[in-house]
């Protein structure tokens, strides 16, 4: 699995942050676990297309009405991430969990790829 670089811009006057990801693998499946606070489960959209897996969240931001912004370290804006992901995956059984603003993705393994043991007869 590679992640892709590209950002790709929702509108020009709003931001468009790439979103902190860990990625795991087992012998069964691949998995993603990405911050995406402010996004809910309406505003998320998640497609796998052509060994592309594309994830984009956008959040609604509140406007501040009747006050003045002086100093800011907290920044919400949509998300946008996209990564290569090989032949090996089960389109089939992917699944996805929002909670608390974590947004996990798991890509099972098509069987074709899991590890087999073979079993040992004796003659």
């Amino acid at each position: 699995m590679n992640t892709e670089k590209d950002v790709k811009k929702i509108k020009t006057d709003e931001c468009v942050l790439v979103p902190a990801t860990d990625i795991y693998e087992t012998s069964e499946n691949y998995s993603l676990t990405m911050e995406m606070p402010g996004v809910s489960k309406e505003n998320l959209e998640i497609t796998l297309e052509n060994n592309e897996l594309e994830i984009s969240g956008k959040v609604n931001v509140e406007e501040n009405s009747g006050k003045e912004l002086k100093y800011s370290e907290y920044r919400l804006g949509n998300y946008y991430r996209k990564f290569k992901v090989g032949s090996d995956i089960d389109m089939d059984s992917v699944k996805a969990e929002l909670d608390n603003g974590i947004l996990t993705v798991t890509l099972n393994k098509s069987e074709r790829v899991k590890p087999k043991k073979i079993e040992i007869s004796v003659g």
